[in-house]
């Protein structure tokens, strides 16, 4: 054997050692690679790949990796013991009633069943049993106050955990209020307020935690998406193979508002490549503007699970207060103004054109690749089924609550339900 191929074989056997560490597989590493690593230097995670040649750049990416996995998996910053990986675990990402019940009886000492996922705090697992919600403190911005308590600072709502199935590298709109304008920020924010560390991460860790979300297949449900997160082509909607699968899909093409039909019906708010926002078509049968992100589709007016009502008074920047009553006003609890990505398409603040109260019980709308596996939905998982879904935007087509679009009598029939169902667990 040459001395080049040996050298090639003893890097590839090293890089090959480094990945099975950076995907969890330790058993994988051969004894041979094992003592090959050992007398190799240690890579520090703080190390910058593209300030390094290619084989240390490789290196450094894999053990960045393996520390971001680590730090997702199992460090708790000194807090109740929670890790990332609590919360957001299995292929969906998330916690569902089923999960919940094999973790309570297999132990009811679970991290999970700690501070917000009891239900007051500080005992009891009745909510997170029946909804897999947690509870959720937030700081009420300015000009937005308690009716009932003015001198109140923040409110506590119940919600699902989001999934991190392809959000963290595909979706810039983060949390169902979108308050958190980076995965670093969301990360701090579940790290202080879940696990209520004593440990303060640093800046590097935060930024390991993001780097892995990023990357790591667990947070993709297909190859494309992945490919698409690394700068390949965007994902596409499947054409379906059966009559009903290419029904539903009908639903979800870009095409303006022609009642009675009900092409592109969800797509005015589910369009781009991830699904998640308004398309050119939304103006008319909405009112709101092309890319946006956020919209009320009558779940906290139907307050299904029955959660506590607020009452909020909500004062603009000219002064004027209107009152607004929600078990959770979404949005109205970040402000608009302060979410970047919605600010944009508005009319400056101060021309008070739009009153912030106008915004209260939208919520952020999810990308719905995989959506068959990120079961409850909506931000209070008030809908357990895909059909429940459906049925809730019946209810909102109904009730007329937040969408014009029901002045031209919309209703999801049970075909297109069975239609609609059929063809995003194609996604």
């Amino acid at each position: 054997m040459t001395k080049t191929r040996s050298l090639f074989l003893v890097t590839v056997g090293v890089l090959l050692a480094l990945g099975a560490i950076a995907n969890g597989d330790r058993g994988a590493v051969a004894s041979g690679s094992t003592d090959r690593m050992a007398r190799l230097p240690a890579v520090d995670p703080a190390c910058d790949p593209d300030l390094l040649p290619p084989l240390r750049a490789t290196l450094c990416r894999l053990a960045r990796l393996a520390e971001g996995r680590r730090l997702f998996d199992r460090e708790e910053f000194g807090g109740n013991g929670r890790t990332c990986e609590t919360c957001h675990s299995g292929r969906d990402g998330t916690i569902d009633p089923r999960e919940v019940a094999r973790r309570l009886a297999r132990d009811p000492n679970d991290e999970l069943f700690r501070h917000d996922g009891l239900d007051d705090f500080v005992e009891g697992t009745s909510r997170i049993s029946a909804d897999a919600t947690v509870l959720v403190r937030r700081e009420l911005p300015f000009g937005v106050s308690l009716t009932e308590d003015p001198a109140a600072s923040s409110v506590v709502v119940a919600r699902g955990v989001p999934s991190t199935l392809n959000t963290p590298a595909l979706d810039p709109a983060l949390m169902y209020d979108l308050r958190d304008p980076t995965l670093v920020d969301q990360a701090l924010g579940a790290i202080r307020g879940h696990a209520l560390n004593t440990v303060p991460p640093t800046r590097l860790e935060l930024e390991l935690i993001a780097e892995f979300q990023k990357t790591d297949r667990r947070f993709f449900s297909n190859r494309t998406l992945r490919r698409f997160a690394r700068g390949g082509d965007s994902p596409r909607l499947p054409a379906g193979r059966t009559a009903s699968e290419k029904r539903g899909r009908e639903f979800f093409v870009d095409a303006p508002w022609n009642p009675p039909s009900k092409k592109g019906l969800c797509a005015f708010c589910h369009s781009g490549p991830m699904l998640n926002e308004s398309n050119e078509f939304v103006e008319l049968p909405t009112g709101a503007p092309p890319g946006w992100r956020a919209f009320d589709v009558g779940v906290s007016n139907r307050n299904a699970l029955n959660h506590p009502v607020v009452s909020f008074d909500v004062t603009d920047a000219c002064g004027t207060t209107l009152t607004v009553e929600s078990p959770d006003p979404g949005i109205l609890l970040t402000g608009v103004y302060q979410i970047p990505m919605l600010a944009a398409l508005l009319p400056p603040e101060a021309t008070c054109q739009l009153h912030p109260a106008f915004f209260a019980n939208m919520h952020k709308t999810p990308q719905l690749w995989g959506v068959e596996h990120t079961a409850p939905y909506f931000h209070d998982n008030s809908a357990k089924t895909l059909e429940d879904v459906l049925e809730q935007y019946n209810f909102m087509f109904e009730s007329n609550m937040g969408f014009p679009i029901t002045d031209g009598n919309v209703e999801l029939t049970e075909q297109d339900i069975e239609d609609l169902v059929a063809f995003m667990k194609l996604l």
